[in-house]
């Protein structure tokens, strides 16, 4: 403020959104798809972030980029799980791989192989929503990216991680754990069109800045931000609009 002389709110508001939007500008990245095929991502979340819807939404994203996609319903967790990605699957005209009481990891290695067979851009695993505490359950999502490797060897090539903006804190301590568990190498942001505009994301781009600075890599991105419940309501991440949007 006193290098800018700055007194109005406005000016103010201005100066801190760009401070924000620094922050969090290493964490702008394009998905990338298109270097492997197909590319395989692996989507993680615990209940109720999103998860399931998002990868609907993601599909249509994909699909209107000109990608084909095949989802793997591997969420033999949750009742319904399979039914609700079927759905979104009918929704979106794509293929998708699932078994009638199958062992999660099973059908991620069934559905990478057929994406490889059927000539698949994109390969899609839902994975069962999970709470980080839950040791056992993270064990198991562990184990399905170890099976993906086996079906591929250079696969998982994108491990998300969906989290509803509105959990504060809880958001911050999801990524930490996740990634411990799967190394995390994106992030998607649902319910952004609530009251919370997902300010944790600050807090999670300083500690992937720190995680990257230790382990010399590039910080885990952000792909993408839900907006809305429509098939079109996921918008790629903009660090600048972004963090506008949050400081009004």
């Amino acid at each position: 403020m006193k290098e800018a002389k700055a007194t109005e709110p406005s000016a103010v508001k201005a100066l801190l959104a760009q401070a924000l939007a620094d922050l969090l500008a290493p964490l702008q990245k394009a998905l990338p798809v298109g270097e492997h095929k197909p590319t395989v991502m692996m989507i993680a979340g615990v209940n109720g972030a999103g998860k399931t819807t998002s990868i609907g939404k993601l599909t249509w994203h994909l699909s209107h980029q000109g990608s084909s996609v095949l989802l793997a319903a591997a969420d033999t967790f949750r009742a319904a799980a399979k039914e609700q990605l079927a759905v979104w699957a009918n929704r979106n005209n794509v293929e998708i791989v699932s078994q009638e009481g199958a062992d999660p990891a099973a059908v991620a290695f069934d559905a990478v192989t057929a994406g490889k067979a059927r000539g698949r851009d994109v390969v899609m695993v839902d994975t069962a929503g999970r709470l980080p505490t839950q040791l056992h359950l993270m064990e198991e999502i562990a184990k399905i990216k170890r099976v993906i490797t086996k079906a591929d060897a250079t696969a998982p090539h994108e491990t998300l991680l969906v989290i509803d903006g509105n959990t504060g804190q809880n958001a911050l301590a999801q990524v930490k754990a996740f990634d411990q568990a799967l190394q995390l190498t994106g992030l998607i942001i649902t319910k952004l069109d609530g009251t919370a505009k997902g300010g944790v994301l600050a807090a999670i781009a300083l500690w992937a800045r720190e995680q990257a600075e230790k382990k010399q890599t590039q910080p885990m991105a952000v792909y993408f931000i839900g907006v809305g419940e429509k098939l079109e309501d996921l918008e790629t991440f903009d660090a600048l609009e972004f963090a506008q949007a949050l400081i009004g």
